[in-house]
Formats: structure tokens, sequence, C-alpha cells
């Protein structure tokens, strides 16, 4: 039991790590140019992008700047020791551009800026001739000549625009050739991405998802091709022929392969597969599995007088180093959190059985019961690892009670999490993506749920009938809470987004659901190209009607009753205060157990955390001690008013704690 004494050798005013959870999945790793000097590599994850520059042993966030999370493309400027510029794709995202080694990012011009990128690639002499080309999900690929300030599509002969992979050839600035997988095979360009034509890497039609080409290729004419299901590829007449080189493999799908700086001469290369990490030193003759975990990317970096150095980016388990060219691995995930953790929940008795649950989507739902120290997967008995809805019960402290909602239904756990159940008759195989229960539901047994068809659905007996509003909404439902009083008045909000067929932007709509939900009343609107609405109410909702949203960058409060655009209404005009910076998103906020007294909230953003003491009219920054920003969740202790504690989560699962003096 922690008791408030204990919380005194916090600093207060500034943010403490607390167990921090490493690891997650990485998806895509690229080394310095000159690694052997400065010992700086990137590393996306489906959590945002991190930067080492002491080789990989530690990391830190390198995100400041990017609005998407996921991080599927990295490419480094040949001249990356002078000119310092790296380049992301993102998914859904688009391209980002830093010109300071990844302290700061910039979003680059092109005409999709909602594209998918999912491989990029820059010429030997992006220096002299700024060539940069871009794999897209469905778009094809992108060019750039201008050093990729600008981009547009070079699709001429390219038959299928889902790219997987994009590699130019070390001797570009000589022979000009770049080479593309994509889903149903593999290209080449003989003029630097201009034109396209089929390459036939043997019968039939494979999927292509990693390339790796020799650095000797002007010489050698080595190149390699990694499939879906079919195992590696290997050409040695630059791409005129090919053949199967599978021994060894136990693993067909591979998702990613490295060559080392020293091919030439040791002949290693590593192929990266759900089955383990694959090591061959004949060129691919024979290969040898020297990791069992499941991994997403591989690279060798170095050269020079010192020994490469291998890296693995696994599905879950972070990142792997070799210093013995991929033989033996280990893990170095210091400061590297990678999870896609999309909540936090803090037992109503937190102060003292110290229990709290996060909910993620890629590793389910996992619990702490010591103040959030040591975590653990709770996951026994649910179908999948994708849990987006997480909910715990207000009488938690006696029924132990939690639902999760997932694309396979609706899930209860009436012992802390340890052990879950299907849960709601008729729910079996809906894609349950919301979840609300009624602040009394040990007494009224209600909950609600909202589907992926954008259906809300409520149960006044403990899941065993369920009803849809009788009044459905045509939008997106994004948000979804009852009102402190509900089992007084009953009402429920709902936030939900839409595309303005009209103008082409998004608005997203805060909704007042009076009698259980079944009579929905719009509040107000809000032009937003963020999908998020967040919700806080204070528990004196029921005197004073006081709600708060987050939309965009900014937490909308409504004003007393006032003129509106249409005239003399009750109808109330409500007021959007900016909290983060333009480019940023409210996300989640927490309001004070003690509103009426302390009229405090706080808002987690994209850039932070946020504190207004004044009722929402204004805010402060809390960042001090602070290094991960993109933070996903906040929560507040029970005993807030005591104990003055705050929690927030960041993307990738670490959690902070604040002391609030």
């Amino acid at each position: 039991m922690e008791t408030i004494e204990k919380t005194q050798s916090l600093e207060a005013g500034r943010w403490e790590l607390v167990g921090p959870r490493t690891g997650g999945t990485v998806s895509v790793i690229a080394p310095s140019p000159r690694f052997d000097r400065d010992q700086t590599i990137f590393a996306g994850t489906l959590a945002g992008l991190y930067r080492s520059t002491d080789g990989g042993v530690h990391w830190n966030p390198s995100g400041k700047g990017l609005n998407s999370p996921f991080i599927d493309a990295i490419a480094i400027s040949p001249r990356f020791e002078k000119d310092k510029v790296v380049f992301v794709g993102t998914r859904q995202g688009g391209i980002f551009r830093s010109s300071d080694a990844g302290e700061s990012w910039f979003p680059v011009e092109f005409w999709s800026q909602g594209a998918s990128v999912t491989a990029l690639a820059l010429s030997p002499s992006f220096g002299q001739d700024g060539i940069a080309l871009a794999g897209t999900e469905g778009s094809g690929i992108l060019r750039s000549t201008n050093g990729g300030r600008s981009w547009n599509p070079s699709n001429f002969g390219l038959l299928d625009l889902s790219v997987l992979a994009v590699a130019m050839s070390p001797d570009f600035a000589q022979d000009q050739t770049v080479f593309v997988a994509t889903t149903s095979g593999l290209y080449r360009s003989p003029n630097a991405g201009r034109a396209w034509r089929a390459v036939d890497i043997g019968d039939g039609e494979y999927v292509v998802q990693s390339l790796a080409i020799s650095p000797a290729f002007a010489h050698d004419k080595t190149l390699f091709a990694g499939t879906e299901a079919d195992g590696i590829f290997r050409s040695r007449n630059g791409g005129m022929t090919w053949e199967q080189i599978n021994e060894g493999l136990s693993d067909l799908s591979v998702n990613w392969l490295a060559l080392s700086p020293g091919f030439a001469g040791d002949r290693t290369i590593l192929a990266a597969t759900s089955d383990g990490i694959f090591r061959s030193t004949d060129s691919g003759d024979h290969w040898e599995r020297v990791s069992e975990s499941s991994v997403m990317a591989v690279a060798i970096a170095g050269g020079g007088d010192k020994t490469p150095v291998a890296f693995a980016g696994q599905a879950q388990g972070g990142m792997l180093r070799s210093e013995d060219g991929g033989k033996t691995w280990y893990a170095v995930n210091e400061g590297l959190a990678g999870r896609l953790v999309v909540g936090l929940w803090l037992s109503p008795r937190f102060p003292q059985d110290g229990t709290l649950f996060t909910t993620s989507l890629d590793q389910g739902v996992e619990r702490s019961f010591d103040h959030g120290r040591t975590w653990e997967p709770a996951n026994e008995g649910l179908p999948t690892m994708q849990i987006p809805a997480l909910a715990v019960s207000p009488g938690f402290a006696s029924d132990q009670t939690l639902f999760a909602g997932c694309s396979e239904g609706l899930y209860c756990s009436r012992n802390a999490g340890r052990t879950w159940e299907p849960f709601g008759d008729g729910l079996a195989g809906t894609d349950v993506r919301l979840l609300a229960l009624s602040p009394a539901y040990p007494s009224d047994s209600t909950l609600f749920v909202a589907t992926g068809d954008n259906r809300i659905l409520r149960s006044d007996d403990d899941g065993l009938h369920w009803q849809p509003l009788k009044q459905q909404l045509n939008e997106e439902v994004v948000a979804l809470t009852c009102s402190p009083t509900f089992d007084r008045d009953r009402v429920l909000f709902v936030g939900t987004y839409m595309v303005d067929p009209k103008q082409g932007t998004g608005v997203a709509a805060i909704w007042r659901g009076d009698e259980a939900g079944d009579k929905l009343t719009c509040l107000t609107t809000y032009r937003s190209n963020n999908r998020w609405v967040a919700f806080g109410i204070p528990a004196t909702f029921g005197d004073t009607g006081m709600v708060f949203a987050g939309v965009h960058n900014a937490v909308l409060r409504p004003m007393v009753p006032s003129v509106s655009a249409e005239g003399f209404s009750r109808r109330r005009v409500w007021k959007a205060e900016p909290v983060a910076p333009i480019t940023g998103s409210v996300v989640a906020l927490a309001v004070s157990p003690n509103y009426a007294d302390d009229r405090t909230l706080f808002a987690a953003t994209s850039d932070g955390v946020y504190k207004s003491a004044t009722g929402g009219l204004t805010w402060k920054h809390l960042s001090e001690g602070l290094s991960q920003t993109s933070i996903v969740a906040v929560a507040l202790s029970p005993a807030y008013h005591d104990d003055r504690q705050v929690f927030a989560v960041s993307l990738g699962g670490e959690l902070w704690r604040y002391l609030d003096r």
C-alpha cells in the first residue's frame, strides 16, 4: 500500500518515469552511412521514431513535428555527416524531412498528403542530383529531383501501384538503375525511376516485400529479393535471371534483407522472418537460424576499421544487437518504447490496491498491481491482441470486473483480468470499438458499445439483451461516455467525425443523448482533420451542465445560454480554447474529482500534458522531465485531492507520474 507520505519523495512539478516498459514492434532500421564514426541509428516503430547516437545501446524519441506515429520507411542522406538530412515515410501521413539529424521534422509537399509511404531510397549522389524515390501503398512511386522538397508520381510502366520496397544501385550515378518490389512482382528502371519494366524472377506471380543490392553491384551484379511466401531469390547478372536460395530457411516469408558492408569479401547476408533471424556467409547458398524471435527488419552497420554491428527489429520485443556479424544477439531497448498503447485506467481504489490497466493495439491488456512499476499481460481468453476499448467497473474493488472490446466482440473478466470470457448475447463477431459503463453499473447493469459500423447499442441487464439506440447517427462514432450522474439524468455523450463532402474537410460533432441515449441532440460541431474527440465531465455536471470536449488542438466548453447564430435560443454557445500547437491533437481529458473547488482538468496531447486550473480558460504545459511527448492518456488518482498524483501514458507504453503541488 502506497501512502500519501511516500509521494513526498517525488519532485513536485516534474514528471517521473515509472516502471518503464521497453520494447514493442520495430518495423524499420536505418544506420547512418558513417555509423563507424557517428554511431547514429534510427528505428521506426508503430509508436513513433527513435534515435540512438551511441551505437544503438540507448534510445531517445525523435519525433518532434511528426503527426503520424506509424513509421514504415527511413532514408538517410549519404552526406549525413554534413547535411544532417533524414526522411521518414509514415502510414497515412506522407513524408517528413529533417535537416538537423532528427531533432525536428517537417512535412514535404506532394500531391497526396494522406499517402501511406512504405519505402524510401536516396541517390548515392543525393547531394548533387537531389534524386529521391518513395514507394507508396496504392499510389506507386513518387519521385523528387530537388532534394525531397517536392514529389511527383513516376509510374510509367509500373502495373502494380502497391510498392513494398525500393533499392537503388550503389553505382546509380553511372547506371541509373533502380528496383521496386510490389505485391505482384519486381520492376526495374534503367533511367533513374522515370519508367519501369517488369522483371521475371521465376514461374508465377510473387509478392516481393524486401530487396538488397550488393555494395559491389557494379562488379558482381548481385541482388536479392525476399518474398511473402516463396523465400529468397538471387540474381548474379543485374536482375536478368534469378534462382531460389532457400536451403536452411524454415520460414519462406521474408520481411527484410540486409547485406554486410563488406559483402564482397565476407558474403554475409541476414534475413528477417517471423520464425527468426537467418544468416548466410556464402551469399545465400545456405542459411542458419541465429535467433528464434519474430523479426520485422534487419540492418548491418559500420565498416571502415571497425567490425560491423548488426541490428534486428522484433515484433513486440524491441531491438536486438549483434557484435559478431549476426552470430549472437542481445536486447538493447533502454529508452525504446514501441507498444501501440491507446488507453490507461486506474482502479477506483488505486491508492490502496495500486492497480492500473493499459490496453493496446498490439499487445492487448496489461496490468500492474504495484502502482505501475511492473507489468504483466492479462489476455487469457481474449481472441486477439488488438484491444481498442476497455472499461473498468465502478465497483471494481468488490466485483473485480473489466470489459474489453475487440473485432471479435465484447469480453468480460470477473477476476481483474486474469481470464476473459465472451460477454453479451448477440455480440459475437461484432467489431466493438468503444465502451461506456454507467457510473452506477453495479446497481443498474447498464453499458453501451459502439461498433465498427457506427451503431450504438445499449444493454440494461448486464449484457443479456442489447438494443440499438432509437436514433442512430450516420457519422463515424469516435467517443462515448456517460454522465457522472447517469443514474439520475440518463445522459450519454457521443463524439462523431465525418468528412464534409462539399469542402473536403473533417467535421467533429458533440452529441447529447437524453433518455439513455435514445434522444440525440447535436450540441456543436468543429472543423478538424483529426478523428479524435475526448470527453471530460466534472462530477458537478448534474448541477452545472458543464462538459469539456477535446477536438483537434483545442478543448471546447459550453458558455452560459446565449445568443447563437440562429438568434436568441436556449442552445449554449461553445468556446474553443487552443491547448496544443496547431499541428497537435488533444486525445484525452481528465477532470479533477474536486472540480467544484479547484476547477482543474488535464489534457493529454501529441505535445505532452497540459493543465488548466481555471475551468479550461487557460492552460499550462507540464513538460518538465517528460522525454516522450506523444501522450495518449492521462488519469488522476482517485485521491487526487490528497495525494495530487497525475499519471500519463505515452503511445509507446511508458508510464509517467506527476506530483501536482
